[in-house]
């Protein structure tokens, strides 16, 4: 039978004309195209500025270094994210710190935030994983309470709501990944978004070596302009190449999350019949699932011999995520130990992600899910 990719990226003829129009324009640098598309991506996200940058890791560092985070400082965020989260904290010299997470949405869980809070602790980075919102009322309270800054990990959520306002709008900054898996993919690249005038001036010379300003806008205005080094800065700029693509991306997203939506419950349906050894994730009320990915968890059965089982059958999958305490480098560098984060550690030992994107087949979802139910049974009796 034909293999069933994890995921299938949808680029239309809209995204190649761009891309070609791009090239022939001559200016495929930063450039007009990347404009265009922050001030999209900001509207639609409902904040004043959109910055972007080649990665949604890129825009984290930049958010923490302009908030003036640094040596002797801690961060804290989940210990159920990618790897790329904890490392734009030590990027910046500060310390990153986990907190344990909900058991039903594997979202950080705010009263793990609070007791994790020192005189030490400057910033609070929630990630909205899988495309769940986080509590953000709790980590919003605790922030202010405790004068902490807010930078959102928004990679798995650019269609996420919390209580009705996109989760981009609150917080300070909030981050956001065009990688090539990500509901809007460009191949890669990402954007910063925030209401703060000061910081977005701040980080748009930090992202481009610290200059002082955008040198492609000579080419707009056909005036020389000096651009002075005033700031030590990065190499974090996005391009048109990618914006090209990631602007038509960006106009089919509310029609693809509702393909999105009516695949999950597909998938929460047909689940169902495995209940006793699959445990489905639930949506916190008040929310806008981003449903990025379809993340179950496995009951009284091996999660590698099953993942690999599938893999075997030609059913892609992946596991999202390791907690990240717990990878070598965190454990080697900072002295993490099993134990710290209970809940994530049990989740990282059994969550499994199925094969998920808008235009998945039904009778494909029905496959995956007869799949596993075989794979399931037969990792018991081995």
């Amino acid at each position: 039978m034909e293999e069933i990719p994890f995921t299938r990226p949808l680029i239309g003829e809209e995204e190649e004309a761009e891309v070609v129009a791009t090239l022939r324009s001559g200016l495929i640098g930063t450039g007009v195209k990347t404009e265009h598309l922050e001030r999209e991506f900001a509207a639609y996200q409902g904040t004043r500025h959109g910055i972007g940058t080649n990665s949604c890791t890129a825009a984290l560092h930049l958010s923490l270094h302009a908030l003036g985070i640094g040596p002797g400082d801690e961060v804290i965020t989940t210990a159920m994210t990618f790897v790329s989260t904890a490392s734009s904290i030590v990027y910046t010299g500060a310390k990153p710190v986990f907190a344990d997470v909900e058991p039903d949405t594997l979202c950080i869980d705010p009263a793990r935030i609070e007791a994790a809070v020192t005189e030490r602790t400057r910033a609070i980075i929630p990630v909205h994983i899988y495309g769940q919102p986080c509590d953000m009322d709790g980590i919003l309270d605790i922030a202010q309470r405790h004068n902490l800054k807010v930078v959102s990990d928004c990679a798995h959520a650019i269609e996420a709501e919390y209580r009705g306002k996109k989760v981009g709008s609150l917080g300070d900054t909030a981050c956001y990944s065009f990688y090539a898996t990500k509901n809007m993919t460009a191949g890669n690249g990402g954007m910063l978004v925030t209401d703060d005038d000061n910081l977005t001036q701040l980080i748009q010379s930090q992202r481009d070596h610290g200059m002082a300003s955008g040198a492609w806008t000579r080419y707009q205005t056909g005036e020389f302009q000096e651009y002075p080094m005033i700031q030590l800065g990065f190499k974090y700029i996005l391009w048109d190449l990618p914006a090209s693509i990631g602007l038509h991306q960006l106009r089919k997203i509310e029609q693809r999350h509702q393909k999105r939506l009516e695949v999950a419950n597909r998938y929460g349906a047909a689940l169902k019949s495995l209940s006793d050894h699959v445990e489905v994730l639930k949506t916190r009320e008040g929310v806008r699932h981003a449903h990025h990915l379809y993340v179950i968890k496995l009951k009284g059965v091996d999660r590698n011999q099953v993942a690999a089982g599938m893999e075997k059958r030609g059913i892609g999958v992946g596991i999202h995520y390791r907690p990240v305490h717990l990878e070598p480098y965190h454990r080697e560098e900072h002295g993490h130990a099993p134990g710290e984060c209970p809940v994530a550690e049990d989740a990282g030992g059994r969550v499994l992600s199925l094969p998920f994107w808008p235009e998945i087949s039904e009778e494909e979802v029905l496959r995956v899910v007869e799949t596993l139910g075989e794979v399931i049974t037969e990792c018991r009796e081995s």
